[in-house]
């Protein structure tokens, strides 16, 4: 007794074969990708981490003059120095936009000037633009920051890694 597809079965068995290849193969395109961006934001991180600020983090412009007050943020590394003897430095007091989760779970969203960092337990505290209007939101509740002014897109785990690196040079941490 033998085994026989007919042409309609044969052509649904190629098919499905045929399926099963295709969506294997967009797995592992998919993964492949998704370890090529993780890998990416892993070597971001550390050179956050070792110093180096990227652009999307929120900066301003410090003098290298020793009469600056001690509450200025950290510089960069030598070689960013520029022309007017000025560094690009982390601004730990940024006025920013974010969507978060407040402790409810419902989605909200504030503007506010950051007046506080706390890195170790973790959140961010500041006024918003009407008077009294003060928020505190923890950093894992993040999620979406934009800059105030431009309205451009920052990490803010990379930020709070910037910010972490300033203190330790400047020997706040």
């Amino acid at each position: 007794m033998g085994f026989s597809l007919d042409e309609l079965q044969g052509k649904t068995a190629a098919w499905a074969v045929g399926l099963l290849l295709l969506i294997a193969l967009c797995w592992m395109a998919w993964h492949r990708i998704a370890d090529r961006r993780e890998a990416r934001q892993r070597i971001e991180a550390a050179r956050v981490r070792s110093g180096h600020i990227p652009l999307e983090i929120p900066t301003v412009r410090g003098g290298l003059s020793p009469g600056r007050d001690d509450d200025a943020p950290d510089t960069l590394p030598e070689w960013f120095i520029q022309g007017k003897g000025e560094h690009a430095v982390v601004d730990e007091h940024p006025r920013i936009h974010l969507r978060y989760r407040d402790p409810n779970g419902r989605k909200a969203e504030c503007t506010m000037k950051v007046e506080k960092i706390d890195l170790r337990k973790r959140y961010l505290a500041g006024y918003g633009d009407l008077p009294g209007e003060q928020h505190v939101v923890p950093l894992h509740a993040i999620k979406a920051a934009r800059i105030a002014d431009t309205g451009q897109r920052f990490n803010v785990d990379f930020w709070v890694d910037a910010v972490r690196v300033a203190r330790r040079r400047r020997g706040e941490a």
